[in-house]
């Protein structure tokens, strides 16, 4: 068996995977998409979305969530939830673009993209004259994303937009945009394991010898109290200066003679 079909056969058991584990609604809408996409005279358009939902799903294996016909989410584990990771946009107007968390400057400095001077076309390292379409989406740029985006922008998050023509993909610019998806799970796993593997804060201690707030107060309150009934007991032989009743007999026998 050659290369090229069993490469097309493992990526329709991945997307047979993908759509097991999607919900009915969501299912519909993926099959619906590829059946237009499949209608179309050149295989390529289709040939890229089944490639790019079938690399997405493998890094974010998550069920997947689609947003009507033409966005579709991907969801990675976040300890007892999911995060959205990537999602997967087809409009059906000759581009399809993929939305990754902002590697940006990673990616610059992994050597998988050039800087450049233009807007929003980097250089690919390794292949010249070809550029990769990258748009760098936050809240104030994108005050109203799609339903699809949202959940990766905005409380100081950035994304980005990879463009790519719907005919004509194959090559360094799929290769490129599948890199970044990689290096952004990547930084992700990084992030997750440093964070597990951080010293849990220490609790305070109470200091020795020192007796908490409450029982120094409740130890003064017993305090005042026996000093009060010390009080009580001390004067029950009536006020001070008074005379005692056998002094007033004798007052009274004085009196009389």
């Amino acid at each position: 068996m050659s290369e090229a079909p069993a490469q097309e056969q493992s990526q329709q058991s991945d997307l047979d995977g993908m759509l097991a584990r999607a919900a009915a609604k969501d299912r519909m809408h993926i099959q619906r998409h590829l059946t237009n996409a499949d209608a179309e005279p050149d295989a390529s358009h289709a040939a890229l979305w089944r490639r790019l939902a079938t690399k997405l799903t493998s890094m974010a294996p998550l069920p997947v969530q689609t947003a009507g016909h033409a966005g579709v989410l991907f969801f990675v584990p976040d300890g007892k939830y999911r995060m959205q990771m990537f999602a997967l946009e087809d409009q059906n107007d000759g581009r399809v673009a993929v939305y990754v968390p902002d590697v940006l400057q990673d990616a610059i400095n992994k050597k998988i993209l050039k800087p450049t001077e233009e807007n929003d076309e980097y250089p690919i390292v390794g292949s010249p004259r070809v550029t990769l379409h990258v748009e760098l989406l936050d809240a104030a740029n994108t005050p109203e994303p799609a339903t699809h985006v949202k959940n990766m922008l905005g409380w100081n998050r950035k994304a980005l937009r990879v463009t790519l023509p719907a005919i004509g993909a194959d090559g360094p610019r799929i290769d490129a945009a599948e890199a970044l998806c990689m290096l952004a799970i990547k930084l992700r796993e990084a992030a997750t394991a440093a964070k597990a593997a951080a010293p849990a804060p220490a609790t305070a201690k109470a200091t020795p010898g020192k007796a908490p707030a409450e029982k120094v107060a409740e130890k003064s309150s017993t305090s005042d109290k026996s000093d009060k009934s010390a009080k009580v007991t001390s004067g029950t032989g009536g006020k001070a200066g008074s005379a005692t009743r056998p002094q007033r007999k004798d007052a009274i026998k004085r009196r009389t003679a």
